[in-house]
């Protein structure tokens, strides 16, 4: 398998698949412009197949399913979409430094000054 030239951005919602006529909805972990990660609602064996997927009314996207673990499916896009699409789609989360992070009691709480 090769790498990725795209970044992924979470989307996680509800989309529908349509894979050899049978419609049914599936959870869109994440997005890039070249493929996706998604869930199945149940199991079933998806490997090299085709599916198409509705992207909630911002385009329909087809695709080759890459690899399955159990329900979780890849998939790369017979052609790229948008990256705007990918953008109003799905999110980045901010990029947290850790060590500027406050310091914490291992309860999660903020440490009290001694008394």
């Amino acid at each position: 398998m090769e790498a990725r030239n795209w970044s992924r951005h979470i989307v996680e919602k509800d989309v529908a698949c349509l894979v050899e006529g049978a419609r049914e909805q599936v959870f869109l972990y994440d997005l890039s412009m070249g493929g996706c990660m998604f869930e199945m609602a149940c199991d079933r064996d998806m490997r090299e197949r085709s599916a198409t997927l509705d992207l909630q009314g911002q385009g329909i996207v087809q695709g080759q399913v890459v690899w399955q673990v159990g329900r979780c499916i890849g998939m790369r896009f017979e052609a790229l979409i948008p990256q705007a699409v990918v953008r109003r789609l799905g999110f980045t989360p901010p990029v947290e430094d850790f060590l500027g992070r406050p310091v914490r009691e291992p309860s999660g709480h903020a440490p009290q000054p001694p008394l």
